[in-house]
């Protein structure tokens, strides 16, 4: 036979239980939004290596030798869309280590979040190493400028932060590599 005390005491085990197992699913799904990359673009398009050559030429026609492309075709979409990815991607959150987790394993490691999302793999997303700042490496995309104006351009993020570099600042530089390529 159970006594009050018990009882009262059971219950307080199960509200505690409760509150615990709603806090372990409120995390979890946390952990399931930041670990589940966004649903891929539903507008899309396709561009050929020879378009994305052509654009990458007009900011570098001396250095076209160091652009390696490795597909035939790439999907296409809105800057936006890249940028949505971006936003979910927390490469930006990871701690500068000089000489250790710096500026190029943050570009590889951007080019790299793309490539290993389904769905997100076949767009021409990339690092690119350049003089800039007397060597620097960051990524670089060719995306839609927009959903209406469908005007491929050329596109350079820094992935420490997001912050999209403004083609002035690459415009003089001397690109050292810039490989571009998809998973299939």
């Amino acid at each position: 036979m159970c006594d009050i005390k018990s009882l009262l005491a059971c219950r307080r085990q199960v509200k505690e239980l409760e509150a615990q197992i709603a806090s372990l699913t409120q995390t979890n799904e946390a952990l399931k939004k930041q670990l589940t990359p966004p649903e891929p673009p539903a507008i899309k398009g396709v561009i050929s290596a020879s378009e994305v050559r052509a654009l990458y030429a007009q900011l570098f026609p001396e250095d076209m030798d160091k652009l390696f492309i490795s597909d035939i075709n790439y999907e296409i979409t809105a800057i936006s869309e890249i940028r949505r990815f971006i936003d979910w991607d927390n490469i930006d959150t990871l701690t500068y280590v000089p000489e250790i987790l710096d500026c190029d394993d943050f570009a590889l490691a951007l080019a790299g979040s793309f490539a290993k999302c389904p769905g997100w793999s076949g767009f021409p997303v990339s690092f690119i190493w350049g003089d800039l700042y007397n060597g620097h490496a960051f990524a670089t995309c060719v995306a839609w400028r927009s959903f209406e104006d469908r005007t491929p351009a050329v596109y350079f993020i820094e992935p420490q932060n997001d912050h999209e570099l403004a083609r002035e600042t690459v415009a003089e530089m001397k690109l050292w590599l810039l490989p571009m390529s998809r998973i299939k």
